[in-house]
Parts: C-alpha cells; structure tokens; sequence
C-alpha cells in the first residue's frame, strides 16, 4: 500500500506534468522549435558576449541575424538552381521518344497511378496555399521566440527547465547534457557525409561531362541529407532517361556511379557512427524512421533522444 502511495505521488508530481510539457511542445512546434534552436545556438551567443565582450542583447541579435540569413541565402541558392534546371530539364524532355513511350506496357500500366499521385499531390499543394497566412503566422512566432529563448539561454542556458517539476530538474539536465553530445555527432556525421557525397557526385559529373556539376551535386548531396530520399531519387530517373534514349552507355554509367556512391556511403556512415555513438546506421535509419512516422515531421527533432535511449537500452540488453 505504501509502495503504491509512493509511485501515485511520484506518477502526479514528477511524469504526468512532464507529459503534458511534452504533448504541448508537439502541438506548439514552432516555439519548441526555437527553444530546442535557443539552447543548441548558445555557444555561438556566448562567443559574441564573451569573446568579443558585446552586450548580451547584441550577442543574440547577431546570432539570430547570422542564423537566418543563412537560411534565406540557402533557400535563394536553391530556388535559382531549380530555375537554372527548368531549361535543361525542358531540353532533356523534348528529346524523349513520347510516342514510343506512350505505347509501353510500363507506361500504360503506371499512367493511372502517376495520375492519381499528380492529382493527389495537387490537392495537398492547394491545401498547403490555403495555409499560408497561418505558415507565416508561425513563422513571426517562431523568430520572435527564437529571440527571447537566445537571450535566456545567454543568461542561464536552462532557463526552460523552470516549468519542470523540481524532482525532475537534475534529470533533464543530465539527458540535455547527453543529448547534446548525441546532436553533436550527428551533425558531424551529417556534414562529413554530405561533403563525401558532393565529393564523389561532382568527380563523376566532371568526368561525364555535365554542364554546371558541382552545382548539381551540390543539390543532389543536399536531397541526400534529407529524411527517407537519397540520391536514387535523381539519379535512377537519369540512368532511365539515357536508356529511353537509347544511350546505354551514358545509362549504365550514371547506375555505376549511384550504386558505387551509395555502396562507399554505406560503409562510411557505418564507420562514423560504429566509432562515434556505438550505434549502427542500420539502426539509425529505423530510429529516425519510426520518430517521423510517429511525430511527423517534427520527430526529427526527437532523434537525438532515441538515439540516446536506444544506446542505453543496448547498454541495459548487454549488462543484463
């Protein structure tokens, strides 16, 4: 009976308040968002307050500036390239033999399916504009909380913690802490993967003779780092248009260098993370799959945790 009492007042004053914090984090996003951005981007505001001695308020300013406008420069470097694609892709695709293609089994058996993701993909876009305004609502939110939880986060970098129950505290601390390291190596493996993909993408588009090919590997490296695509995306699509006009040559080539990037891919991410969190990038993928089909896109943001669980649950397996 006593031992019941105890869990009841531990389950009430400890984890039911810490998962109300969490479902309102979810369901607020975008204020979660840029407090988990707050607390990470505090060394680069203790860096202008401390090093360059600039008053706190000045130190989160320019981070912030720096912050977005590397965001909108990315974003501005990405539209221009699609704009650049849309002439060569109008070129490529006069080339195709239609009527031919038009008359394939593939083609005939595929064509409802394309129509019915095209229409599909049609309905979400209309959506997506009709959200708009409350986009940019969220996104107001977003910069002026990302502002407020800099400036915090320079004068205590937990400042959040306070809404936590005080027995939890030390705990969360900890697992911040914990957390942290795990974020740490995962943007270093991100980083030097996605320097190994541009790498080896723009060797072979030199060598193919492509226009522009460290452009185009630098935006194919870059849909690579994205969850659940790869460069297969793009470059299976090319590999089948050279076979479509009949340069079969120029197909298979394209196939090799995707089989032979994504192969050294593999092996290498196996190593980073084999050496830097003693978990395998098999596992990796499932856990950052099963976040994002459980949070959505979010659970990205959730990652870092499940890595952190998943290494101690191995440890616990292993111990036990």
């Amino acid at each position: 009976m006593i031992g019941f009492q105890i869990n009841k007042e531990d389950f009430f004053g400890k984890w039911m308040p810490i998962g109300i914090i969490i479902l309102i984090s979810i369901i607020a996003y975008p204020l979660t968002l840029a407090i988990i951005l707050g607390y990470f981007l505090f060394p680069m505001t203790n860096l202008f307050y401390k090093k360059f001695k600039l008053p706190i308020i000045f130190s989160v300013f320019l981070t912030e500036v720096f912050i977005l406008s590397g965001c909108i420069l990315l974003i501005l470097y990405l539209v221009q390239t699609l704009i650049d694609l849309i002439p060569l892709i109008h070129d490529y695709i006069v080339k195709l033999p239609v009527v031919e293609i038009q008359k394939h089994p593939i083609f005939l058996m595929f064509e409802g399916k394309f129509q019915t993701l095209l229409n599909k993909f049609m309905n979400e876009l209309l959506i997506y504009l009709t959200h708009l305004p409350s986009y940019f609502f969220e996104l107001f939110l977003f910069i002026i909380a990302l502002f407020f939880s800099l400036y915090e986060s320079g004068k205590d970098r937990h400042w959040f913690l306070v809404y936590f129950p005080k027995k939890a505290r030390g705990l969360c601390e900890r697992i911040l802490v914990k957390v942290s390291v795990v974020m740490n190596n995962f943007i270093s493996v991100g980083l030097k993967l996605y320097i190994l993909t541009f790498f080896l993408l723009s060797i072979g588009f030199v060598v193919l003779g492509f226009q522009q090919p460290f452009k185009y590997a630098f935006l194919i490296s870059l849909v690579d780092s994205l969850p659940f695509l790869g460069i297969g995306i793009i470059l299976i699509p090319l590999s089948i248009y050279f076979f479509l006009l009949e340069q079969h040559t120029f197909g298979l080539i394209i196939l090799l260098l995707y089989l032979f990037v994504q192969l050294t891919r593999h092996i290498v991410e196996s190593m980073l993370w084999s050496s830097s969190m003693q978990i395998k990038a098999v596992h990796v993928f499932f856990l950052s799959a099963a976040a994002i089909l459980i949070f959505g896109f979010i659970g990205i943001l959730f990652s870092p945790f499940i890595y952190l669980l998943a290494t101690r649950w191995s440890g616990l397996t292993r111990t036990s």
